[in-house]
């Protein structure tokens, strides 16, 4: 009796004073707030765009370090498509901002056709309806490097266009040609304005394609020797002197060879579009691994391989 009253006493208090129970302070453990764990993973996405987990993120950015630089690997798909190390700029955020742009690409239902690969003097780059998306450079390195600035670009622009679209890939040759026609449209106007003066025009054409037919046609030289490769160009100041200790000009139709004896004429032809030209060996080079011949500016224009900076070609040794 004794202890039945106890217990009402205990449960009064309780109810007055307000003294949490022990079941009470038990549940209210179990839902206070935990921080999610950090990590160095991120999907490139802001509040802006697309949540993480959202069909339209399809990118990854993972940091990490190369040679104890900071680095950041832009993962699309699970793929690794490329690696980007801390220079000028930091990685991370530059592989989060591309990854960001990925992701409203693929939010857009982008054409992967439109991915292409672009080679200028000002370097190399990917772009998606001629906008530039990806500037390849020394601090951009693909996962299986070619260590060739032009040749990487290639195959990080095939990646993306078959991971965003299943697009077919793009071919040196093929790129080629379609940067040729841009500047050569003007020429079919030309047609239309001689019509009309066919006769002062002929003297013209006359006047200007001996020399460039010139060193196309000595048929009277004698091929002692044949080597198919690939041929890169260089254009550096006048003001360098070449391996035969004469002063470069760009615009001379000169080449570097590794071995041939200064003074060596060769015939250089573009296996992509059959252009030709005869060169002089006045320098050495190239001295990067599959290259056999480096042409100067200028023969590189009559090859036609400004756009590619590289080119398959068949190299003659004239007698």
């Amino acid at each position: 009796m004794n202890n039945t009253k106890l217990w009402s006493v205990v449960a009064l208090s309780t109810t007055v004073l307000g003294i949490p129970s022990v079941a009470s302070a038990t549940t209210a453990k179990k839902t206070s707030p935990q921080l999610p764990p950090s990590g160095d993973t991120t999907t490139g996405e802001s509040s802006a765009t697309a949540k993480p987990g959202t069909p339209t993120t399809v990118t990854q950015v993972h940091a990490h370090q190369i040679a104890g630089r900071q680095a950041a690997t832009l993962y699309v798909r699970s793929i690794p498509v490329l690696t980007f190390v801390g220079e000028e700029t930091n990685p991370v955020e530059r592989a989060n901002t591309i990854a960001a742009k990925i992701n409203q690409l693929v939010a857009s239902n982008v054409d992967a056709n439109q991915i292409t690969a672009s080679w200028t003097k000002d370097g190399q780059s990917i772009k998606v309806n001629g906008e530039e998306l990806i500037k390849i450079d020394a601090s951009t390195i693909l996962p299986d490097t070619t260590n060739n600035l032009a040749q990487d670009t290639l195959q990080a622009t095939n990646r993306l266009r078959r991971l965003l679209g299943g697009a077919q890939p793009l071919n040196q040759p093929t790129i080629a040609r379609q940067e040729k026609t841009q500047p050569q449209q003007p020429t079919a106007k030309k047609p239309q304005a001689t019509k009309q003066q066919p006769i002062a025009k002929k003297p013209q054409v006359t006047k200007q394609q001996p020399v460039a037919k010139k060193p196309q046609q000595t048929t009277n030289a004698r091929v002692t020797a044949t080597k198919s490769g690939t041929a890169s160009y260089y254009g550096y100041g006048d003001s360098t002197r070449t391996a035969n200790g004469e002063r470069f000009n760009p615009q001379d139709l000169t080449a570097a060879h590794r071995t041939l004896p200064f003074g060596t004429r060769v015939r250089v032809t573009n296996n992509w579009n059959g252009r030709s030209v005869i060169v002089r060996i006045n320098d050495r080079g190239p001295f990067i691994r599959g290259r056999i011949i480096d042409v100067s500016l200028g023969a590189a224009k009559q090859l036609g391989m400004i756009s590619s900076g590289i080119a398959s070609v068949k190299v003659e040794v004239l007698d």
